[in-house]
């Protein structure tokens, strides 16, 4: 009898070593959950909890700060279009200039017989150097990048003076930018480009039509890098450009 108590008693505790094991809680180490645990007994290795639950860090805020930079811009061009709306709206009552705010930046868009006579590249009238003088100063608040486009109608020409109307608006812009820049804007801001015909805003089916397409246009760029042109769609084909820099 004694013997045979003996071995029930290593059978019991045996069995109750198992039990005890099986059913005893695992401790938490740092940084485990209820998950790991249950990992742990089924055997499994447990993810870590940046794996369970991933949290996305932006510790420099660029996201706040690229927001704010994007309001201040569009606020810096929203005063320029304000102020140069103010400044030419005499001129932009009698039809001879507009101020047009787009994606791309501020256009400014002058009929050529403002500031030029038929056929010439040359400002000669007072009036039309005062109005880009007084301007200047407001130009001269930015820092964008400006283009100065020259525009004709489709009319061709061929003169002395230009073979086409890729030289003429391109000496026109040309002009233009020379104002300005004497005038105290910085050269490193300037570029001169002639799209003869190419970029019409209107029909050039009627006088009124040709005379809104033979413009100057000084473009203030919303963004460094824009391509010139890139402000207007062209009615027709483009077929190049006369590009100054």
């Amino acid at each position: 009898m004694y013997a045979s108590s003996n071995i029930n008693q290593k059978k019991y505790d045996a069995l109750s070593n198992s039990l005890m094991t099986a059913f005893a809680p695992l401790q938490l180490t740092e940084g485990e959950s209820k998950f790991d645990i249950k990992a742990k007994r089924d055997g499994e290795i447990p993810a870590t909890q940046a794996e369970q639950n991933p949290i996305l860090i932006d510790p420099l805020g660029l996201t706040k700060l690229k927001r704010e930079m994007a309001l201040a811009k569009r606020e810096k061009m929203n005063r320029l279009e304000k102020d140069l709306t103010k400044a030419l709206n005499p001129l932009i009552q009698e039809g001879k200039i507009s101020v047009i705010q787009s994606s791309k930046g501020i256009r400014i868009d002058i009929i050529d017989s403002y500031l030029f006579s038929p056929g010439s590249a040359a400002v000669t009238s007072p009036a039309a150097l005062q109005t880009l003088a007084e301007i200047v100063p407001i130009l001269a608040k930015g820092d964008q990048a400006i283009d100065i486009e020259g525009h004709t109608d489709n009319q061709p020409i061929n003169t002395k003076a230009f073979n086409s109307n890729w030289e003429l608006s391109a000496i026109r812009a040309t002009t233009v930018l020379n104002i300005l820049s004497q005038k105290g804007i910085s050269e490193g801001r300037l570029s001169a480009t002639g799209f003869g015909s190419s970029r019409p805003i209107s029909s050039n089916e009627t006088a009124a039509g040709k005379a809104k397409n033979r413009r100057v246009s000084i473009l203030l760029l919303r963004d460094p890098g824009q391509q010139p042109g890139s402000d207007l769609i062209p009615t027709k084909t483009d077929q190049g450009d006369g590009k100054i820099n």
